[in-house]
């Protein structure tokens, strides 16, 4: 981050590959950004897509509320596919959704942070990450404990994950999926 190169060999926490690499959330990421705040509207133009709208990885879009954003707002937080939703606070703080079906303007709310990566990373493959237990116990460590735990934009940047060559990340998602849709079976 900054351009500055940081050693971060003490915080490996397991081998990998050599053709993979160990990456900085931050790092990754075309950008780490809140969402918007308003309150939910019976109609309107644009949709506000909620931490309460995402359900087992799933959104039911004709469920979600309209809010009121000013024109020129609305590319800032406009949703695209392959975006990466992360719940920041309460009792569902690192609950993630990978937006893939997105048919309408849709933006997010301010409890969400939206993630946005480059060609080279696979947006499944960093939602099978967003599902490992490395990922939640980096999220716990990092987790502010108030009332409500939360975890901002800056936490989510520091943590470290392995980022194997693309087609390895491919690969890897193809068998999750294989192996999920064999369980699904029994």
């Amino acid at each position: 981050m900054n351009g500055i190169e940081r050693c971060i060999n003490d915080e490996i926490p397991f081998e990998i590959p050599d053709s993979w690499e160990w990456e900085r959330w931050g790092n990754i990421s075309q950008s780490i950004q809140y969402g918007y705040n308003a309150p939910a509207k019976n109609n309107g133009r644009i949709k506000m897509v909620r931490i309460s709208d995402i359900q087992n990885n799933t959104v039911l879009w004709q469920n979600v509320p309209f809010c009121e954003i000013s024109e020129k707002d609305i590319d800032t937080y406009l949703l695209k596919p392959n975006d990466i939703l992360f719940a920041r606070t309460g009792g569902t703080v690192g609950k993630s959704y990978l937006v893939q079906d997105i048919t309408e303007e849709v933006i997010y709310a301010g409890y969400l942070i939206r993630t946005r990566y480059s060609h080279f990373l696979c947006p499944q493959y960093l939602k099978c990450f967003m599902e490992s237990e490395l990922y939640w116990s980096q999220l716990r460590n990092g987790t502010i404990a108030t009332a409500q735990p939360n975890c901002n934009g800056k936490t989510l940047g520091k943590m470290l994950l392995p980022i194997p060559p693309l087609a390895e990340q491919m690969r890897i998602v193809e068998k999750q999926s294989e192996l999920f849709d064999k369980i699904s079976l029994i």
